[in-house]
């Protein structure tokens, strides 16, 4: 599952601390970063890595909403469904996130290409309706119109990706090697 370069990684990071379990969020989100999601046998390890239970780390996934036990799209896009959002219009932009992508919230678009994700307050409220994607570009004053051309924008570079020669080595690369049998189903 992780090389030993990575294993070393992940105990000298825990290392600094005064407590193993201090380095869990850190160990959780680098098994995500590597995996997609977290997956049973990362949590496993982390588990052993920070002597916390798997259930006391289930319990921290549940609580910090960027950490994933489920496979996602390529795309993550959280849309706040906070007051300040929800009062300027944000239950309109996720239907209409729906509606493009013909999926249910939290479930992966049908090419792989995104997951449209409800989210607790991302601190835009100011720009309210607000959305996150892939954790590093930030949309507001969304309207359903807008959420359907971020949409379309989002799977216009999916296709031109796909029109470089190592788009299906990169897409190998990005997909989880332990996804479930059932896509949103979640990692037991």
């Amino acid at each position: 599952m992780l090389t030993d370069q990575e294993r070393a990684h992940l105990e000298e990071h825990i290392a600094h601390y005064p407590e193993k379990r201090a380095g869990a969020i850190y160990c959780l989100y680098f098994m995500q970063d590597k995996y997609g999601y977290i997956t049973k046998p990362s949590l496993n390890l982390v588990s052993e890595l920070t002597d916390l239970s798997t259930t006391q780390l289930d319990e921290l996934i549940t609580f910090y909403t960027l950490l994933r036990r489920r496979p996602v799209g390529r795309n993550v896009m959280r849309v706040c469904d906070s007051i300040s959002c929800h009062t300027r219009g944000a239950k309109k932009v996720l239907e209409a996130a729906e509606n493009a992508t013909g999926k249910a919230l939290g479930e992966i678009a049908n090419d792989g290409s995104i997951t449209v994700l409800p989210s607790i307050c991302l601190g835009l409220c100011d720009r309210a309706p607000a959305a996150l994607i892939n954790d590093d570009r930030v949309e507001g004053e969304l309207t359903p119109e807008r959420m359907r051309m971020i949409l379309t924008e989002l799977a216009e570079e999916e296709i031109k990706l796909s029109e470089k020669p190592d788009y299906q080595n990169i897409i190998s690369m990005l997909t989880p090697q332990d996804a479930p049998a059932k896509p949103n189903e979640e990692v037991m």
